[in-house]
């Protein structure tokens, strides 16, 4: 009998979206900078990404994401057409007792583009409670401001940006406890950060993909090398 066809190669579904954007989860992505779309990619695909992750198959992680309907959420929260992936991250704790958190930043503040038409999706493959999870300050992508992040040098920005996470009451702080299926979607201007894994021995693993305007790449503005913080583990 002829083998059947190898991992790498096998066709994934045509819609791994459950449903689409709903007009008030795009009212507040907008708004706030950030919204959780809860349940909107199917099991389905987030057994072909478990899988992908299991086998370490690059090629089949790389359909996995680009087949993750990852640009389709983007294009719906900002009602635009020609959004596209343009970078990810496969984020995952290989030593949970040495994982530390992500500082605050703005995605801006790491090497891309100062630009309202950059989408990051945040798509778990494991369940993570809110401690673990990224959070954002509400609102903060529609500050006309760009912060540098401790001890960040060159073409930094002028202001340093706040301790944020010593003083956690003086900021609308936006966070979810988040399951397989769920997305968390932000304005990649937004502040945000993710905290340590909080329970040894649990995964902790998701995609972190990135969506632009097709402007932006003709025009060069869009920097695919993040320069990342050294302390980077979940949230990029």
């Amino acid at each position: 009998m002829p083998e059947g066809p190898a991992p790498d190669e096998e066709i994934l579904m045509s819609n791994p979206l459950l449903r689409g954007v709903s007009f008030d989860e795009r009212l507040r992505f907008l708004r706030d900078g950030v919204v959780c779309l809860r349940g909107i990619v199917s099991p389905e695909w987030i057994e072909l990404a478990r899988d992908g992750i299991e086998q370490r198959r690059d090629g089949l992680l790389q359909r996995v994401v680009s087949e993750s309907g990852a640009s389709e959420i983007a294009g719906q929260l900002t009602v635009t057409r020609r959004l596209r992936w343009i970078c990810d991250q496969l984020l995952f704790d290989k030593d949970v007792s040495a994982a530390t958190a992500t500082p605050w930043h703005q995605d801006m503040s790491c090497g891309l583009a100062d630009s309202h038409r950059i989408v990051h999706l945040w798509m778990p493959v494991d369940h993570m409670p809110r401690e673990t999870a990224p959070e954002v300050v509400r609102g903060s992508h529609l500050w006309k401001t760009g912060y540098r992040i401790a001890g960040q040098s060159g073409e930094a920005p002028a202001i340093e940006l706040p301790d944020i996470e010593s003083n956690r009451g003086a900021f609308d702080i936006v966070g979810y406890e988040v399951d397989p299926g769920d997305v968390v979607a932000f304005n990649h201007r937004a502040l945000h950060h993710a905290g340590p894994v909080m329970s040894f021995g649990e995964k902790h693993r998701a995609f972190a993909i990135l969506c632009a305007d097709d402007e932006l790449l003709a025009l060069g503005q869009l920097n695919r090398q993040l320069a990342a913080p050294e302390a980077f583990r979940a949230a990029s």
